[in-house]
């Protein structure tokens, strides 16, 4: 529920229960009901008082307008379940897991080759918003700055995509920066390897020639 929903509330609540208050107690004749028109005569001679009172009145009524007909629907049909957010609508509900939120943010984070390990953690708030948590270890060579931006792009984006919820925020924490493993052919180690056998061989020849031709 939205700010204007509640001092909608709130403010109808407050209403009612005076004016409850007020006929009940005109109704066991502790009160006169002269006293309002009387009350209402002094305020309409003061013409700053007025301009309030219709203010106040303007005020009001635009606000159960508001309350009325323009209620985000599509708040009324989440609700905060235990372990997610169940979405409602006329054929039926929809439980959308934070495991499943977690796993389609894990997605994201594996289509980037720069990052090396993750962990995600998914809070939903009281007022039925998502935030979501990456921890990220990436390599040397990563640009921080645009990985992170990028990484908060996609997560909303496939969460919208996927489930129609929006994201209230992503934060990334950068956990460690690590060296970008070097993938080794095994052809290439045998080359090296020989190479070096061959050298070895050779000296070992020279020497070889050398004494004899001392001796």
């Amino acid at each position: 529920m939205k700010f204007l929903e509640k001092l909608g509330l709130a403010l109808f609540s407050v209403i009612t229960l005076v004016i409850s208050i007020v006929l009940c107690l005109i109704a066991f004749g502790w009160m006169e009901s002269s006293i309002f028109s009387i009350l209402i005569g002094k305020i309409l001679l003061s013409q700053t008082y007025t301009y309030i009172m219709v203010g106040v009145c303007v005020f009001l009524i635009l606000l159960a307008i508001r309350c009325i007909f323009f209620t985000d629907q599509k708040e009324e049909s989440e609700e905060v379940a235990d372990d997610g957010i169940l979405l409602q609508n006329e054929d039926g509900r929809l439980l959308i897991t934070v495991e499943t939120l977690k796993n389609m943010a894990q997605s994201v984070i594996n289509s980037f080759p720069n990052i090396m390990d993750s962990s995600v953690g998914v809070i939903i708030t009281k007022e039925n918003n998502i935030v979501i948590s990456v921890s990220i270890d990436v390599t040397r060579e990563t640009i921080i700055k645009d990985t992170s931006s990028k990484l908060q792009v996609k997560i909303k984006k496939a969460v919208k995509d996927a489930t129609d919820l929006e994201i209230e925020s992503v934060n990334v924490r950068v956990r460690n920066v690590e060296e970008n493993p070097i993938e080794v052919d095994e052809e290439e180690i045998t080359k090296v390897n020989k190479s070096k056998t061959s050298e070895v061989k050779n000296q070992s020849e020279k020497k070889a020639t050398t004494k004899n031709k001392s001796k």
